[in-house]
């Protein structure tokens, strides 16, 4: 298992911080009222101390704004994961429940206001970067029928042999969806421009804490950033 950044992205991204998980031998299930009552709980929250006209602001979602535009990605069209997030907290008043995995995550990333990504490994040709699109890598999104390709100069997610994101964390393939299934995980949280390192290896020990608590596992945990740009195992 191998999850890096292409040292291009570190030279144009030199305050990127991402943490990372590999989680083996998971037990995931359907949503259950723990989870439910914890994404409850956290909606309560950002209803209270958040507002859909006000979000763009939030320092972490404006770090996040800078770094799209920064690859030539327009953050009003395209929000990262974080602000798709909590933007459809904020509208619908909820956010759907998936499956325990997706839930944690979805509570760990709106509790932290950070991305929080989880890809199946058994359905992802290893390895896994973090890099600048060449043009034209497939891509399926996910819950989609057809394919799209990323465009050139986009950050993606690739395994060895398309883009399993796009737009760095706008959207995941199919794919590598996370299932009731899944027995491996990898996630990764990420922080960027102004976000502070603390902020990212914070966000990770709960995710984790959380996933080893409800769904038990090995895990490989660490930190990546300009100095330590791959994760293996």
């Amino acid at each position: 298992m191998q999850f890096s950044y292409h040292k291009d992205i570190f030279q144009r991204f030199p305050t990127l911080v991402a943490g990372v998980a590999f989680v083996v031998g998971v037990k995931n299930s359907a949503s259950d009222e723990t989870t439910a009552a914890l994404l409850a709980e956290q909606q309560a929250v950002i209803s209270r101390t958040l507002e859909s006209a006000t979000l763009s602001a939030h320092p972490h979602i404006a770090s996040w704004r800078a770094a799209y535009s920064a690859f030539g990605t327009k953050p009003a069209r395209y929000n990262c994961a974080v602000e798709l997030l909590l933007r459809r907290a904020l509208k619908e008043g909820s956010v759907p429940k998936i499956n325990l995995i997706v839930d944690i995550c979805n509570y760990v990333s709106m509790k932290h206001v950070l991305p929080v990504a989880a890809l199946d490994l058994d359905r992802i040709v290893a390895p896994i970067e973090v890099r600048f699109a060449n043009g034209g890598e497939k891509f399926l999104p996910i819950y989609g029928s057809e394919p799209e390709t990323a465009e050139p100069g986009e950050v993606i997610y690739a395994d060895a042999l398309e883009a399993i994101s796009r737009r760095w964390n706008w959207r995941q393939c199919d794919k590598a969806k996370v299932t009731t299934a899944t027995q491996r995980v990898l996630f990764t949280t990420e922080g960027i421009n102004q976000v502070a390192r603390t902020a990212v290896e914070k966000t990770l020990d709960e995710l984790v804490k959380m996933v080893r608590e409800r769904c038990g596992g090995e895990v490989f945990q660490f930190v990546l950033d300009r100095d330590t740009q791959v994760a293996m195992v």
